[in-house]
């Protein structure tokens, strides 16, 4: 198991507001606590290799971002998109289903469909 995916599963969903229009001094502006979640979350993601394996693709699954994140979200995307195999359609599709963002379950949904929709 690598250790930036356990890293993810300890930090899990990173908080919203990412993408703000918040500057420092602002009310809405995120606290020190959610800039450190977000920055530990951001370095983790990067750091975890491809191709994931099923057990850590089920530990991503769970821990998506709910919003934008300046892009890190296609990062996170691929990294559990490595797990899919064409021999595996079934099972990838099913762990979208596991999905807890509407957002990412949805970019996924779409993606598999157009590789299935590209095959035929």
């Amino acid at each position: 198991m690598q250790e930036a995916v356990l890293k993810v599963q300890k930090l899990g969903v990173p908080p919203e507001g990412f993408e703000g229009d918040a500057f420092p001094g602002d009310e809405e502006f995120p606290d020190e606590d959610t800039l450190q979640i977000w920055d530990e979350w951001v370095e983790a993601v990067d750091s975890i290799k491809r191709p994931v394996t099923w057990e850590e693709a089920e530990i991503l699954i769970r821990c998506c971002p709910t919003e934008h994140m300046s892009g890190v979200e296609w990062t996170f995307l691929h990294c559990i998109e490595s797990v899919f195999t064409p021999e595996a359609i079934e099972d990838f599709r099913n762990l979208i289903e596991k999905c807890n963002s509407d957002m990412m379950k949805n970019m996924l949904l779409e993606r598999l469909q157009n590789y299935v929709g590209n095959r035929k």
